[in-house]
């Protein structure tokens, strides 16, 4: 096979094992602490569903609010006859989502999900509509569980927004009472929430020295009580004869640098001159936010490809890695966008074996970066990460000479292997490789190569690993063609072999070189 083709789908491949967060999912019954439930909810009990049990709503305008942190989520719930619409608000971004199914009855559909989001901090709000399509009776939305990718769930109103404006989305935001959102293009990203009852609140916790709170301000608009850090309440009158979108409702400046929370309460109270008494959160603008100083996790320096943890977690110079921590970005992402890679991306840049090292990729919890290839290969070396001119405590990366990772299609370390055929299609279940065909195995840190390659240097044709390197598919040992770098990439390798006779099914693949060997968990299709 020609180490040159498929460059667009190798690149993709290569792109979501480099850019993805590792693919771990972690499951949250209902009657976790950490979601929100605002309104009218009723317990459920029935053994086909997660746990045993799950909650339902139908009374207009009730929510249930997930943060959390991590990649994506997927919502479990009920699906049947009598389940009707939502609206679901993910990051601000808002959407309408049918739970409805006409003839069969489901307790642990997913109801929605999405996946490969940016590591970090995201809320999710569904909000009961009281209706329904044509196909269904009722309009019932049922939660039982909340899958998460790379991540958990995060208590509401935990987090902290830092300098600039959020959203009601934010997840530094905690809700109470009974709230409704509304979407438009008049809000700033494109939805608010309103309230009018007595019992409802929300909370902001922020970093700064000031805040301004974002309403809207209209005929119907009510009187809230806002309080700063658990001081005396002031009330803020939000009316206004003409209708203002985006309009600062309250503002303080002048506060000790530093966490302070903000509290909205909703009186039920007006104006005579106002028709309601309607109080609005569309966002808040931070001012002076100041973020901590970048964290790496303890053995937080991983293998890309596996993710192997700690004590564990070798790796080899010249090999793409991921880092973890917190506080490298306070949202968003950065990624390198041509070779050779820079050594800098959103203001961060990471310090291992005396020099600043290449990177692919930096979110806010994680950055993917490649080992120098002037790295001992023994050892340990200490490395930091530097974000808005603040620096983590150092943290150990141990060495070897190699530490050999299979990329996955998921991303997860585990599972079907990056494996094409000749062709340049994917081996998978439904396209297996056959015996006898020589295929290509997609991987990372498998040592020196010759002529060596400059640490985030495009590779050249001929990069081939000095050390030997062995594969075994299903147990048997598969014939290895070519073993190097992948000619124009950075640190990734490709390792070539033949399929063995006699299998069939789903086979371990497993990379051996310099006594190291690949993690468990890595599979192919196969097939006589």
């Amino acid at each position: 096979m020609s180490r040159s083709k498929s460059r667009v789908l190798i690149g993709a491949l290569f792109f979501c094992a480099v850019n993805c967060a590792a693919q771990t999912v972690n499951q949250y019954l209902q009657n976790d602490a950490r979601i929100t439930y605002t309104g009218t909810w009723y317990p459920s009990s029935n053994s086909l569903e997660l746990g045993g049990s799950s909650t339902l709503a139908n009374l207009k305008g009730s929510q249930a609010i997930v943060t959390f942190n991590g990649t994506g989520i997927a919502w479990i719930g009920t699906s049947d006859p009598y389940s009707g619409y939502c609206y679901l608000d993910l990051d601000g971004v808002p959407a309408q989502v049918d739970t409805g199914s006409a003839t069969t009855t489901n307790y642990t559909a997913t109801l929605y999900q999405v996946h490969n989001l940016a590591p970090g901090l995201h809320t999710m709000t569904i909000e009961i509509t009281h209706s329904h399509d044509e196909n269904t009776n009722q309009s019932w939305i049922w939660v039982n569980a909340f899958n998460i990718d790379n991540g958990s769930l995060v208590a509401p109103g935990t987090a902290a927004a830092t300098a600039g404006t959020v959203t009601q989305a934010s997840p530094a935001i905690n809700w109470g009472g009974h709230w409704f959102q509304l979407s438009g293009s008049a809000y700033s990203g494109g939805s608010a929430n309103e309230a009018v009852d007595s019992s409802a609140w929300a909370t902001l916790n922020f970093n700064g020295t000031g805040v301004t709170w974002i309403g809207y301000r209209d005929a119907y608009s009510g009187i809230a009580q806002v309080s700063l850090d658990g001081g005396t309440a002031v009330n803020v009158d939000t009316y206004s004869s003409t209708t203002q979108a985006q309009s600062p409702a309250y503002t303080v400046t002048g506060l000790a640098a530093g966490p302070h929370t903000l509290k909205i309460s909703v009186t039920g109270t007006q104006n005579p001159n106002s028709g309601g008494a309607w109080v609005w959160i569309n966002g808040f603008t931070i001012i002076g936010g100041i973020a901590g100083p970048p964290s790496v996790n303890a053995g937080g320096v991983v293998n890309a490809a596996s993710y192997v943890a700690a004590p564990n977690n070798q790796v080899a110079p010249g090999q793409i890695v991921s880092i973890f921590g917190s506080n490298f970005m306070a949202s968003g992402s950065a990624s390198a966008s041509m070779l050779p890679l820079p050594v800098s991306l959103g203001n961060v840049s990471v310090s291992a074996c005396g020099e600043n090292i290449p990177l692919f990729a930096v979110y806010p919890n994680q950055i993917n970066a490649q080992v120098p290839t002037t790295c001992a290969a023994s050892g340990s070396q200490q490395l930091t990460v530097t974000a808005a001119g603040q620096t983590s405590a150092a943290q150990t990366m141990n060495l070897s000479a190699a530490s050999p990772g299979i990329f996955t299609v998921n991303g997860a370390g585990s599972g079907d292997a990056v494996i094409l055929h000749g062709n340049n299609s994917l081996v998978n279940a439904a396209n297996p490789a056959k015996a006898g065909e020589q295929v290509v195995i997609y991987s990372t840190g498998l040592g020196p190569t010759t002529p060596a390659i400059a640490t985030g240097a495009a590779a050249t044709a001929n990069a081939t690993t000095v050390n030997p390197v062995t594969v075994t598919i299903g147990g048997q040992n598969a014939t290895v063609v070519y073993s190097g770098l992948t000619a124009g990439f950075a640190g990734l390798y490709q390792v070539n072999v033949l399929v063995p006779a006699g299998l069939n099914g789903s086979q371990a693949v497993v990379m051996r070189v310099n006594g190291a060997s690949s993690a468990a968990g890595v599979n192919v299709s196969v097939t006589p």
